[in-house]
């Protein structure tokens, strides 16, 4: 076996545990989203609920303005009748009088209905908020929980970059060179196991030649299919 397949495959070890870590790491944000996803509806409820309570606000503002108008109205035809000298002005008068009073007496009818209307409505408003209080609860226990796996996570990764980088300056540097670069178009694994004159990376037969430098210290075998380093396993 060639000398530094030891000191590579321990770089190996943690450089497999750190990809490991930044995958769980790239998990975060996602598992973050998930977890703020749940108020969607609930902030939907209560956006719709809240619209609700406005439309409502308008209209019985809509007809107070309306009832004012025609009383403001019925005030003036009741002095304009009160100084009339013409009895069918009078009676004309009186006519208009009771037709303002008929649709203010309406206005105020349905003023009553759409006060009973936000009654409801912001009694449904207060349950929405209710919901979405307990809901937002729940999401930060989970983001909470999320926080602190990160944090975790972030201290694993840190004290293995540590003990990475402590292992580097053993190994020599062209064998570093190979490895590394093995490593990040594998994503996986850069040195392998031998076997029965199979790669443990591609499960590929490798050739004889192949086969007796792995077992030789004088040179760092290569997998003839997918070009890992190999290690002879008897």
């Amino acid at each position: 076996m060639h000398p530094e397949i030891p000191k590579l495959l321990q770089l190996q070890e943690r450089d497999q545990r750190i990809s490991a870590l930044q995958r769980d790491l790239r998990e975060v944000p996602k598992l973050e989203a998930v977890a703020n996803q749940k108020l969607s509806s609930d902030n939907a409820r209560v956006e719709e609920s809240q619209q609700r309570v406005r439309e409502i606000e308008l209209k019985i503002k809509t007809l107070e303005l309306d009832a004012k108008t025609r009383q403001n109205t019925l005030e003036r035809l009741a002095t304009q009748q009160f100084e009339t000298r013409k009895n069918e002005e009078f009676q004309a008068l009186g006519v208009e009088i009771k037709r303002y009073e008929a649709e203010v007496r309406q206005l105020e009818d349905r003023q009553l209905e759409f006060m009973e209307e936000m009654e409801l409505a912001k009694r449904a408003l207060d349950e929405a908020r209710a919901r979405r209080e307990v809901t937002q609860g729940t999401v930060n226990q989970e983001l909470q929980v999320v926080k602190q796996r990160a944090e975790g996570l972030n201290q694993r990764l840190s004290d293995l970059e540590g003990e990475r980088g402590q292992l580097l300056d053993p190994i020599d540097p062209s064998a570093l060179e190979l490895y590394q670069r093995i490593f990040k178009k594998k994503g996986d694994s850069a040195v392998v196991a031998l076997e029965n004159g199979i790669c443990g990376g591609c499960h590929m037969k490798v050739v004889a030649g192949t086969v007796q430098r792995a077992g030789e210290a004088s040179t760092l075998a290569q997998c003839d299919s997918c070009g890992r380093l190999l290690y002879f396993v008897s």
